[in-house]
């Protein structure tokens, strides 16, 4: 009896086999069926966590054989989409911070044995090898050269022989947008942490966020030194309609940083009391200019401006500014941990959506080709009246009115300052 009943079992294994797999959907399983799901939560440090899943039902004894094709299918399913979840992870990190894989060595390294054990594995499926390959040639290619950006920042070897009234409006800001761009966008997001601009050691810690507030100030110095060096009531009037058409391109562009910095120039003492020089100008400059500060206009923290960022599609190029101050107004607002000693996972997140905001910016360039000789007119340090002098200046081209003449010195005709 106990032979036939062995033979009826041996033919006659899928009833069996079917009453473990329910067991164990219930839960009625042995322990050892769980091992699985350990192993998916446990730590990726190695390639074979990433694929263990799919052999780690053969290499638990204690487990049941895995005869039950639908047990088999189940944990195939798993062991596939544990392995998809790793390699999407790395995909988002490799297509959106490849530099962090080339400014690390040995995290390229690991990263790279991690795929190839993935790749070569012969438990997996075909998707998963090609993910993996896919990721692997990411990795292998070289990035395109690095932009040398202080190369192509340094002052040209031989001053220029070009002026405004040599180069175009349009010339002039396309290549303020192609400088700008060029150090907006190799600014990495750890830059944005913590303040690190205004630390002591904040020329290692955000050297792309000085180096973009030291061009800004450069523009509007320069800005303010074209207009200046004309002494003539005439070449002054037009060195600000010329600046300000260029502002308006900018603008049009969507590189809101270079309307800023000929708005910031035009907003300069210096310039702004330019009464007579202002009289000149003629009513649609005005207008644009006026156009121009209301839309950079710092009231309720860059309401415009925010707007118009939101409305516009890439390229663009923000106002750096705008973004430091909504991180310095979280940094300095909020706690980094909660009074239950906690991580103030708020805070990070808010910091999180800033630096975001920023990224996205970043990643669509500009096809703006390099004009040489209009880049090295703009980066040229010869041309920049020093600050103390400006006003001066200012005073010889259009001295102070004598007391009791009864002349104001206010005029709409001004900008009215960036900030206001």
């Amino acid at each position: 009896m106990k032979l036939d009943e062995e033979n009826t079992r041996r033919k006659c294994g899928r009833p069996m086999l079917q009453s473990t797999w329910l067991r164990h959907q219930s839960g009625q399983a042995r322990p050892g069926r769980y091992s699985t799901h350990r192993i998916q939560t446990s730590s990726t440090s190695t390639a074979a966590a990433a694929f263990a899943v799919a052999t780690s039902a053969s290499s638990n004894p204690r487990s049941p054989p895995p005869t039950s094709p639908p047990a088999a299918r189940r944990d195939s399913i798993i062991s596939t989409a544990a392995t998809m979840r790793v390699l999407n992870v790395l995909r988002h990190w490799i297509s959106k911070h490849s530099s962090d894989f080339w400014s690390d060595e040995r995290l390229r390294g690991l990263t790279m044995d991690f795929l190839k054990e993935i790749e070569n594995s012969p438990g997996l499926l075909p998707a998963e090898h090609k993910a993996a390959s896919q990721l692997l040639r990411l990795l292998e290619r070289a990035p395109d050269r690095a932009v040398d950006l202080k190369a192509i920042f340094a002052p040209p070897p031989v001053p220029t022989k070009e002026s405004i009234e040599t180069l175009s409006a349009l010339e002039i800001a396309e290549q303020m947008t192609y400088l700008d761009y060029l150090i907006f966008s190799s600014i990495r997001s750890e830059e944005f942490l913590g303040q690190a601009w205004t630390k002591a050691d904040k020329a290692d810690r955000a050297p792309h966020i000085l180096m973009m507030t030291a061009h800004f100030n450069h523009i509007s110095n320069l800005v303010i030194s074209e207009i200046l060096k004309k002494y003539t009531l005439p070449g002054r009037v037009a060195a600000i309609e010329k600046w300000a058409a260029v502002a308006d391109i900018a603008r049009c562009l969507h590189n809101f940083n270079g309307v800023l910095q000929v708005c910031a120039a035009l907003s300069n003492t210096s310039i702004y009391r330019l009464k007579k020089t202002w009289e000149k100008v003629s009513k649609t400059s005005k207008q644009t200019i006026e156009k121009l500060q209301t839309l950079i206009s710092s009231e309720c923290r860059f309401r415009v401006l925010r707007d118009a960022l939101h409305r516009c599609d890439p390229p663009c190029i923000p106002y750096l500014g705008m973004y430091l101050s909504d991180l310095s107004f979280i940094e300095e607002g909020t706690t980094n941990y909660t009074p239950d000693g906690l991580l103030n996972f708020s805070k990070m997140r808010m910091i999180a959506h800033v630096i975001r905001e920023i990224r996205n910016f970043q990643q669509t360039p500009y096809k703006i080709e390099h004009i040489p000789k209009v880049c090295d007119f703009l980066l040229e340090r010869s041309l920049i009246i020093a600050e103390e002098r400006q006003y001066t200046l200012s005073l010889e081209l259009e001295p102070r009115p004598a007391r009791g003449s009864g002349v104001s010195m206010t005029h709409a005709t001004a900008p009215a300052s960036p900030g206001s």
